[in-house]
């Protein structure tokens, strides 16, 4: 029964060479403390010296909130009223992240602050204001490689959460000049943000402007004529929602609609094949006389004849055109302001929550004395506790070859 036992369970026995003795462990540590000593050691000493004779880096930060960019109900407005505008609906997708990300902003801020020198330093001559140029092949740094160089001292990020935008700038040496990077940073896009951001509430605006003037200047001619008119200086109305050059070009399309007209008609009447035209001749003499009816009617409206020798239907005429004038401005004025309050709605905008700051010269950013010389003596530490065990490790495994040898 005890051999089946047996056989059944195998007695499987622990060798005590196979545990891990931790005072060994802690014996070899101590004979090979120099290794590990020497190694901590120029691990430390290495990021001493690295913290030393790296450059100083400087690191101020903006953060901003977003703000406008709202979509308004001008369009529905514009389609319901008697006048031609202009209509886009789509809407711009320019962000202020977008803009502080932008290349455009990076040049504009070189230029502005004159970088080029700074972010070029060892090709410029401080002393002599000029590029140091070695061959003739040599050429000063361009725009576009000082952009790519300023472009990895810029960053930006969101919080998709609240949506503030934070810009960060970093310099080597020189903390005012990363508070003036950032600070032109903002004005720029700024700027940029009024120049690109053309919504159509602004293309709504500038025409109601450009409507507003005209019907200004209708509005005082009119008070001026009728002033005279009253005075007796003047006894015929002249023309005034039009000009001469408007009645002039309405009595030639006029002439030219009748001519072809009767062209159209002659050749209709005309039973003659040999003087026929082809059915394409016909349609293309169609076009042009529908074509000029369009024209006159849209001509029509911009000229008003009232040239009449009757004073009381002269003072009428004035009298009702005087009310037109004024209904008019007084209602472009009101369409101006409501224009104006909704592209102020629509403009991309934002507002600084936190402006930039000059950055503590005793304080810099990079490099991170205390952190380098710990995370090197910790990886010096390691290092050398490994490098410890493996000696050991070889040692023994050439002292049993010397035995095996010897044997």
């Amino acid at each position: 029964m005890k051999e089946q036992e047996n056989q059944r369970f195998p007695y499987n026995p622990c060798y005590e060479d196979d545990e891990v003795d931790l005072y060994e462990l802690w014996l070899v540590l101590k004979k090979r403390k120099k290794i590990v000593i020497s190694i901590t050691f120029l691990f430390t000493a290495i990021a001493v010296i690295l913290c030393f004779i790296l450059p100083p880096t400087y690191k101020t930060e903006a953060t901003l909130m977003p703000l406008g960019g709202q979509k308004g109900s001008l369009s529905s407005l514009l389609s319901s009223l008697p006048i031609s505008v202009p209509i886009n609906n789509s809407q711009s997708k320019l962000t202020v992240e977008a803009v502080l990300k932008s290349r455009t902003l990076r040049e504009r801020i070189i230029k502005d602050l004159n970088l080029l020198p700074l972010l070029f330093p060892d090709k410029w001559n401080s002393k002599e204001k000029k590029w140091i140029l070695k061959n003739k092949n040599d050429k000063p740094p361009t725009l576009l490689e000082g952009e790519e160089k300023l472009k990895k001292l810029i960053s930006v990020s969101t919080d998709r959460k609240t949506g503030v935008i934070t810009l960060s700038v970093e310099f080597k040496e020189k903390p005012k000049v990363a508070y003036e990077i950032a600070n032109t940073a903002l004005k720029e896009a700024q700027n940029i943000l009024n120049e690109k951001s053309f919504t159509l509430a602004r293309k709504y605006r500038i025409y109601i402007g450009k409507q507003l003037n005209i019907a200004r200047r209708k509005l005082l001619e009119v008070e001026e004529i009728y002033k005279k008119f009253i005075e007796g200086k003047i006894k015929n109305v002249p023309l005034i929602f039009g000009t001469e050059e408007d009645a002039f070009k309405y009595g030639k399309l006029k002439g030219e609609l009748l001519v072809k007209q009767k062209q159209l008609e002659i050749l209709e009447s005309d039973k003659n094949p040999s003087k026929a035209l082809s059915p394409q001749q016909i349609r293309k003499l169609k076009n042009e006389i529908e074509n000029l009816k369009n024209q006159l009617q849209k001509l029509q409206s911009k000229v008003n004849f009232v040239s009449l020798p009757d004073y009381q239907l002269n003072l009428q005429k004035l009298q009702a055109q005087l009310s037109i004038a004024q209904g008019l401005f007084e209602t472009l004025v009101k369409e101006y302001e409501m224009a104006k309050a909704q592209e102020m709605k629509e403009q991309i905008s934002f507002q600084i929550i936190d402006p930039p700051y000059v950055p503590d010269k005793n304080k810099p950013y990079k490099p991170k004395k205390k952190l380098i010389i710990a995370v090197a003596f910790i990886s010096g530490l390691f290092l050398g506790i490994f490098a410890a065990f493996f000696k050991e490790w070889l040692d023994n495994v050439r002292k049993r070859h010397q035995e095996e040898n010897n044997a």
